[in-house]
């Protein structure tokens, strides 16, 4: 598929982004505000989430009810989320609407009311929202996982804390969107159909006269302890384990992305192949690749019973082990078949895709089209990620376990 790339810079550091698919009817348009959960602060974990969710209940002229009935009414397919560094504000929609829809979202984004009689129930949505999260002992895992392997505050878990949400007043959501909803650090991406031109005087048009102020710089900690059990009365075992890689601004990410793929990547990785399918330990296993801006992590993942736990962790640790000098290239051709065809499948969604340029120009400063991504995955080879590994031994590893008892870490872990 052609692709046609842009990118410029408003007076007051707002990044407009755009990508043209001449193959769809559809066009996209993403928000991203620098006002992710990292701006929490102590005691008020869920700030911005329900920040964002009292941006969408009233903006501009239109109450909660009018916004969802104009976007809908358009035909656009909307959604909000917050995350550790973003609280990003989406839609989807047939190429004409998008000049409808901009002054919509130009409304949330530079004047949400943030009415006080609209927050219990603001807060009672991000509070059912935190139930079902809660009750989940695989979630409830790998966000302690996060806690003790990320610095301090980039570990805390975006959804936010029951007890801390429950605590958040008015005031201090007025607070968060005034200091951290602002142009200097907002990226505001479009993908489809759409003409370059136009678009960007719209948005000039409706974020131009904008001034605000550059984003806050975040107060970076250090790290928990590297080793933590979650008490959990339950026939299962849920077990984490963490360790650093490169962020994905490194040029090294994809051998870290390409050598975890194959640890544990799907049904045909080694962790599958051997914890769950030879030996039987388990019924979920898994690894993948964690980023932020500047720091990254390796995760494995696993969901066992309580009698079979210690064992299951005892192999995990040493597939991990085993991983550098062993990698074989049929392994590897599965790992690029599967991430050129997600590449290319991407490519057939113009809401991925306005989301996949707006995270590259955030972690890289630039955009990538798909024959640049496709060449970097080309170049991977069996010696580049022996190579890496060989270079960079895992290390400092952290381990989470939740259950009825806590798991024995070996001693070469701990060391």
């Amino acid at each position: 598929m052609q692709q046609t790339l842009h990118s410029t810079t408003l007076a007051n550091g707002i990044v407009v982004l755009g990508e043209y698919l001449p193959g769809l009817e559809s066009v996209a348009i993403a928000f991203h505000a620098p006002a992710g959960a990292v701006h929490d602060g102590p005691g008020r974990c869920g700030l911005a989430t329900l920040s964002g969710e009292m941006m969408l209940r009233g903006a501009g002229d239109r109450t909660s009810r009018q916004i969802i009935e104009a976007l809908e009414g358009g035909g656009v397919q909307w959604s909000q989320a917050v995350s550790t560094s973003h609280a990003s504000f989406s839609g989807a929609m047939v190429a004409r609407q998008l000049t409808v829809a901009l002054p919509i979202y130009a409304d949330i984004i530079r004047r949400p009311r943030l009415e006080e009689d609209q927050l219990e129930s603001a807060r009672q949505m991000v509070l059912q929202n935190l139930a079902g999260t809660e009750d989940d002992p695989a979630h409830r895992a790998m966000s302690a996982l996060r806690q003790l392997h990320y610095s301090t505050p980039w570990g805390m878990p975006s959804e936010g804390v029951s007890a801390e949400v429950e605590g958040i007043g008015i005031d201090a959501i007025r607070g968060f969107v005034s200091a951290h909803v602002r142009p200097g650090g907002m990226i505001i991406a479009a993908a489809g159909r759409i003409d370059w031109e136009t678009f960007v005087a719209g948005v000039e048009r409706l974020f131009g006269d904008w001034d605000a102020g550059a984003p806050e710089t975040v107060r970076t900690g250090g790290r928990g302890p590297r080793f933590r059990h979650v008490h959990h009365d339950s026939q299962q075992t849920h077990i984490a384990v963490a360790w650093s890689v490169p962020p994905y601004r490194s040029d090294e990410s994809y051998e870290a992305t390409a050598a975890l793929a194959i640890l544990g990547g799907g049904s045909s990785s080694r962790l599958f192949s051997e914890v769950r399918e030879r030996r039987g330990l388990c019924y979920s296993v898994s690894s993948g690749y964690q980023t932020l801006r500047d720091q990254a992590a390796a995760i494995c993942y696993s969901g066992t019973s309580a009698a079979r736990a210690q064992e299951t962790l005892d192999v995990i640790l040493e597939e991990i082990d085993r991983l550098p000098g062993t990698i074989e290239q049929s392994e590897l051709d599965r790992v690029k078949a599967r991430a050129k065809s997600g590449l290319v499948m991407q490519q057939e969604s113009s809401a991925a895709r306005a989301g996949s340029i707006a995270r590259q120009w955030y972690h890289l400063g630039t955009m990538r089209t798909l024959g640049e991504e496709l060449d970097r995955y080309d170049r991977l080879s069996v010696g580049s990620i022996e190579g890496w590994l060989a270079d960079n031994p895992v290390r400092d590893l952290s381990v989470v376990s939740l259950g009825r008892e806590p798991l024995e870490v070996p001693d070469e872990v701990r060391a």
